[in-house]
């Protein structure tokens, strides 16, 4: 009954729709909240929405790691690229995500203010 799911292209669908959706949630988040923190978080949402699309397409079900040496076709390997690559994204989007969440925190800490619409300092 499930070995339907087990074949590479609905796998493949439902990466693709699963991270739309996760993407759109995200989208959804950061179009409606007002808090700064809701928004942050709705931005790195929006990340693993991408972060999950890629790896999810990228990713060959019949393949094995490049690591092992059991194999003299290099055509049954996974790139291990595009997965060092993504991995180099999450890390920057983690430090980012944690900078601006502390900048939102002392923010509060000085105005009091979380929500965008009250945040008016700049302007002329």
């Amino acid at each position: 009954m499930f070995e339907f799911f087990n074949s590479p292209e609905v796998i493949n669908i439902i990466v693709i729709i699963g991270s739309m959706l996760l993407f759109f949630v995200g989208l959804f988040g950061l179009l409606t909240q007002k808090h700064i923190i809701k928004i942050f978080m709705s931005i790195a949402i929006m990340e693993t929405a991408v972060y999950l699309f890629f790896i999810g397409s990228l990713f060959k079900l019949d393949a094995i790691a490049p690591i092992m040496k059991v194999a003299d076709d290099t055509s049954k390997f996974n790139d291990p690229i595009p997965h060092a690559m993504i991995l180099t994204a999450i890390v920057i989007a983690m430090a980012v995500f944690a900078l601006g969440v502390s900048f939102a925190i002392e923010y509060y800490k000085l105005s009091g203010k979380t929500n965008i619409d009250t945040m008016n300092e700049m302007r002329h």
